[in-house]
């Protein structure tokens, strides 16, 4: 049976997330390439946190892609995969495992991207937060009439994410609720990532970019940002671009169940693409790595 394989973003990192593989030969490898490229004991941050550490944006990114990496090439020849998608940054681990770009250049554009992050926000604190209950529409409006938020991510069909300056992400979620949302969560990222306030960092990235290899993918990759199938200049242009546009999850899972495809593995920490997964599509088969390679037995 083919499998779609999902890569999550920031926000599945958690302290030990690394524990149940840091003994195996993959992951001495990755994260040695990891530690070098960025200069940081990643390794140890995801093995043993504190959570403080995984609080740093760049520590967290680099976990969990590092994490999704060895998770990869410990699966990847056990399963037959239809398609693969990453989340915001678990599309740098899509592009690592579809063999489009190598997994020094992923570090490299993961490092390049946060700077670039930095220099845009000027300062400015952003915040993130994840929305249950309300319909997109009705979000809108609220984000509107509350000054600088915007919606970044529509996950589901009532789970949608928000981007924007810090206290109005707050008034947003409060409003939210107010109006009949099921909850409101602000997420770990102090940024405004994925909405139009990060516009022009495409033209920040555009040279860099051009500067690494990026080849032809060698298990189809869907673009997370309007679920359509990416060929090898479609891709740069996403690395360049994706972090002022919206994420549409539900609509990358859609378009794998459209295919036929009922099975899907969550390759990277935690659980939050499974769970989103079973939000959009109830009869979907969903596993994720650690279950797959039963991860305490490793």
């Amino acid at each position: 049976m083919k499998t779609a394989g999902l890569f999550p973003g920031q926000g599945s990192e958690y302290p030990g997330m690394l524990r149940c593989i840091s003994g195996q030969a993959i992951t001495h490898e990755v994260f040695s390439r990891i530690n070098e490229i960025s200069g940081r004991d990643i390794f140890s941050a995801a093995s043993f946190g504190p959570e403080d550490l995984l609080r740093d944006p760049l520590n967290a990114q680099l976990s969990v892609f590092g994490t999704s990496a060895c998770y990869w090439q410990m699966l990847k020849e056990h399963t037959d995969f239809y398609g693969l998608a990453g989340h915001s940054l678990g599309f740098y681990s899509a592009l690592y495992a579809a063999g489009s770009i190598s997994l020094d250049d992923c570090i490299r554009i993961i490092i390049r991207v946060n700077e670039a992050i930095t220099d845009m926000t000027n300062g400015k604190k952003g915040l993130m937060a994840s929305v249950i209950g309300l319909k997109a529409g009705e979000l809108e409006t609220i984000c509107r009439e509350s000054g600088d938020v915007f919606i970044s991510g529509i996950n589901s069909a009532t789970q949608i994410v928000i981007s924007g300056i810090d206290a109005d992400v707050k008034k947003v979620c409060e409003k939210a609720l107010q109006s009949g949302a099921l909850g409101a969560r602000e997420l770990p990222i102090p940024y405004t990532l994925h909405s139009p306030m990060m516009e022009g960092i495409e033209s920040v990235l555009r040279p860099f970019i051009s500067q690494i290899e990026i080849r032809e993918p060698e298990i189809p990759v869907l673009s997370h940002l309007d679920a359509t199938v990416l060929n090898r200049g479609a891709i740069g242009a996403v690395l360049c671009g994706q972090l002022s546009k919206r994420v549409v999850w539900r609509d990358t899972v859609r378009y794998f169940a459209d295919a036929g495809i009922t099975r899907f593995l969550e390759i990277g920490p935690s659980d939050v693409l499974s769970k989103l997964v079973r939000w959009i599509e109830r009869d979907a088969e969903i596993f994720r790595a650690e279950e797959t390679l039963n991860c305490q037995g490793v």
